[in-house]
């Protein structure tokens, strides 16, 4: 039996992790930087592994998955889907990082000091249409501290795979939002 799960969990590409169907068909630029730049470094920690960062999506995401699998299952497909891709950004953004010459862990800078990522920042939510608006919530949100980093950033290499990125924000906001529309008649 671990041959054939080891076997199976072989056959899939990293490629087939992110060509989904929630996911743009645009290619990923290849992780890459102009120098090393600790300031450019902690600012993409924060979308990372930051109160609102991929590694938060991951988990709320994949959380929501759990919770809608067994009455919602074309929701729980976008969850799952969406926390897949998720955890891409997740694996661009850390690689990055690296070469920024930061270790990319699982925490910010506040204060001079390291806060480390926790389940705290993972929203739960209550209902289906709670959850859905949090996760609407979350988008906007990221594609928000995205865009002021994009703007803070002088490297056109990490500009161009936070671009990347956002493509990809933008139409999981319009997944979620069409999927509100279905559930949740009226919300906004």
């Amino acid at each position: 039996m671990c041959d054939d799960i080891k076997n199976k969990s072989l056959s899939i590409s990293g490629a087939e992790h992110v060509n989904r169907w929630c996911a743009l068909p645009a290619p990923y630029p290849e992780p890459r930087v102009v120098r090393p730049n600790h300031y450019y470094a902690m600012l993409i920690l924060e979308d990372y592994a930051g109160a609102v960062s991929e590694m938060t999506a991951i988990n709320q995401y994949f959380y929501h998955y759990l919770t809608f699998e067994e009455k919602y299952e074309d929701l729980a497909e976008l969850e799952e889907c969406i926390s897949i891709i998720e955890m891409h950004h997740l694996e661009l953004l850390g690689e990055t990082i690296r070469m920024l010459g930061v270790e990319p862990e699982y925490r910010t800078l506040t204060h001079n000091q390291p806060v480390y990522w926790n389940a705290s920042f993972v929203y739960y939510g209550q209902n289906i249409c709670d959850r859905l608006a949090s996760d609407i919530a979350a988008e906007k949100m990221a594609i928000r501290n995205y865009r002021m980093h994009q703007q803070m950033i002088d490297d056109p290499y990490i500009k161009e795979l936070l671009e990347r990125i956002i493509m990809d924000e933008q139409h999981h906001l319009q997944l979620f939002t069409s999927y509100a529309q279905k559930y949740c008649p009226g919300m906004k």
